[in-house]
């Protein structure tokens, strides 16, 4: 094995060569050397070449006489070569799911229903469930719900609605570019402590700009009919995105200062208005910041 870490390109390299596949599946159960040139179809020469180069990127290793693969290489038949023969193999019942998804004569919670039963009727039960493929997801890790709400936030064209307690200068930066640049409707409860309210960061802003390019689109939003920020007191935050997609997340009672667990629904326009209509409960006992309250004034 040579002393470079493999990189991604040289897996799938690998892994388009169906020889070379056919090796590492060999090699997961333990294969001996020659003799296994005929199973593969192909040469003795051109068996040991890829031997060889499967061994300098360490997916296999030479055991007391027997070639198997390492932890890496079983990582990648498990994790690459297995599933994908098994997505491949049921082709067909994937296209069936995407033509039922496309109906729009059936229920969400139907069409649910029938993806899950599909799913588990085949091999990809053990790599895939029905909410992989359908209208929900759950996000278990707050990175990973950052990752979630700043897609939801890209996929945005029209209105967004907002409540946070929850900081993140990646996706704080998208939102401002989405407002002054694309026309972005967003309605915004900010939830966070005074000292990293939004409020304060966009009067820090102005007061200071890091930058002029900064100061011009904060000053243009603020300026702007297209956001609507208000003050709230928030026990959860949520996301609404163009009336049909809604990330919500749940509060752990026993400390409900810290993230636990968030849901996303996809398609779902009824449960979005539900969120639209709570958001507007929430607005009535909010406020608008004052700099913000005197700008639309003048």
């Amino acid at each position: 094995m040579s002393g470079q870490a493999t990189n991604i390109e040289q897996v799938f390299a690998t892994l388009a060569d169906r020889h070379s596949r056919n090796i590492i599946k060999m090699a997961y159960y333990g294969l001996k050397g020659p003799s296994m040139s005929d199973k593969v179809n192909i040469s003795k020469k051109q068996f040991y070449s890829r031997l060889r180069r499967l061994r300098d990127i360490g997916v296999i290793e030479k055991r007391d006489s027997i070639y198997r693969t390492t932890t890496f290489g079983s990582l990648i038949y498990n994790g690459q070569i297995k599933p994908l023969e098994d997505i491949i193999a049921n082709y067909w019942n994937l296209k069936a799911v995407d033509v039922l998804k496309s109906r729009q004569d059936f229920p969400l919670r139907e069409k649910e229903k029938l993806i899950e039963e599909m799913i588990q009727s085949t091999s990809l039960k053990s790599i895939v469930n029905g909410t992989h493929l359908s209208g929900f997801s759950v996000i278990k890790d707050y990175n990973k719900l950052v990752l979630e709400v700043t897609r939801l936030l890209e996929s945005a064209q029209k209105e967004v609605y907002l409540a946070t307690r929850y900081h993140d200068p990646h996706f704080s930066k998208l939102m401002f570019h989405k407002i002054a640049n694309e026309g972005l409707m967003m309605h915004m409860l900010d939830g966070l402590p005074d000292q990293i309210s939004v409020e304060n960061r966009l009067n820090a802003i102005l007061r200071v700009p890091p930058n002029r390019e900064t100061f011009e689109i904060v000053n243009k939003i603020i300026h702007s009919q297209q956001f609507e920020l208000r003050k709230a007191k928030l026990s959860a935050s949520f996301m609404v995105v163009d009336g049909t997609t809604v990330c919500y997340e749940t509060t752990d009672y026993i400390n409900p200062e810290q993230f636990t667990l968030a849901i996303s629904h996809y398609d779902d326009p009824y449960l979005a208005q539900r969120f639209i209509s709570y958001y507007r409960t929430l607005v009535k006992d909010a406020k608008v910041p004052q700099f913000i309250e005197s700008i639309q004034k003048k």
